[in-house]
């Protein structure tokens, strides 16, 4: 284990009221490998409250005296944009801020490359991407720094984990939710990338099987039968005695399944040691993806 923690909690974060955020606690064992000693819809106690903000944040907080890491699925960091002070924009094309000069060369130019590609695969010709991308019709998209971060870019276009309507997503009601959070968490001393990681449950599973199971874990006519294959598949990963009904929570929900996988996302991280690309934009974000 390159990062001695011993509990990894995954969060897979929904809306503010609380009924689609799900929470997993994975626990290490000596033998090396993790299991799952409970994941939930509701937090525990008489009362049962759904992940609140303030039920999630205060159960959060109170890992922090503990050997945890937490793992969450959702965007951790706004796009440049909203993480500007300026009093007045010079225009996307002139600014200098890092992450939106990596959008206007790199990342266009990523996108540009998988558009050729897209193009010579539909005229039949052969093509560095796998059979298992829908890259041939994929929509054109149009990097702005107020919607998108290099990251999501990256997960998209160079390493082909997520789809193209990941983009954008770290705009909106479950994102602010998200940024709230790690502030509130940053002042109990757990720091972004040190103790609290972004991840994403699909890219992990786009990234150890492919991106049709990533999308039939929660879209095919029988996600049960696709979560317990990858469930089975990941032989590091168990179920403790004391989860009671913890897998068949996992199997019928969607949710648990991704806060369990992103909980697994936080061992993987912890025990192989990830690192980010050298002279990478902390500040832009980055999804820890296997």
């Amino acid at each position: 284990m390159h990062r001695p923690f011993q509990r990894f909690v995954g969060v897979d974060l929904g809306g503010a009221r609380g009924k689609t955020t799900a929470v997993a606690h994975l626990a290490a064992r000596p033998d090396g490998t993790v299991w799952v000693e409970d994941v939930s819809t509701r937090a525990a106690g008489p009362h049962g409250d759904a992940w609140r903000d303030e039920t999630l944040g205060e159960h959060l907080v109170s890992l922090a005296g503990q050997s945890a890491v937490i793992a969450i699925d959702a965007p951790l960091t706004a796009p440049a944009c909203g993480r500007c002070v300026r009093p007045a924009c010079p225009g996307a094309e002139v600014c200098e801020d890092p992450a939106v000069v990596w959008l206007r060369t790199e990342g266009r130019a990523l996108v540009l490359d998988t558009e050729a590609e897209a193009e010579v695969a539909g005229r039949g010709h052969v093509t560095r991407l796998t059979s298992t991308t829908s890259s041939t019709s994929r929509p054109r998209a149009r990097l702005v720094p107020y919607a998108h971060r290099a990251t999501e870019v990256r997960a998209c276009f160079e390493r082909d984990l997520l789809p193209v309507t990941a983009l954008g997503n770290a705009v909106g009601p479950i994102a602010a939710r998200a940024h709230h959070l790690v502030r509130r968490l940053a002042g109990a001393g757990l720091a972004l990338n040190e103790r609290v990681l972004e991840v994403s449950a699909a890219a992990t599973v786009s990234a150890l099987f492919d991106r049709r199971v990533a999308r039939g874990y929660k879209r095919d006519a029988d996600p049960w039968e696709t979560r317990a294959v990858v469930l089975e598949s990941l032989p590091d990963l168990s179920f403790a005695p004391q989860s009671r009904l913890a897998r068949e929570d996992t199997l019928r929900n969607d949710h648990c399944f991704e806060a369990i996988i992103a909980g697994y996302t936080a061992f993987l991280w912890a025990r192989d040691g990830w690192q980010m690309p050298g002279g990478w934009n902390a500040a832009d974000g980055w999804i820890w993806t296997p």
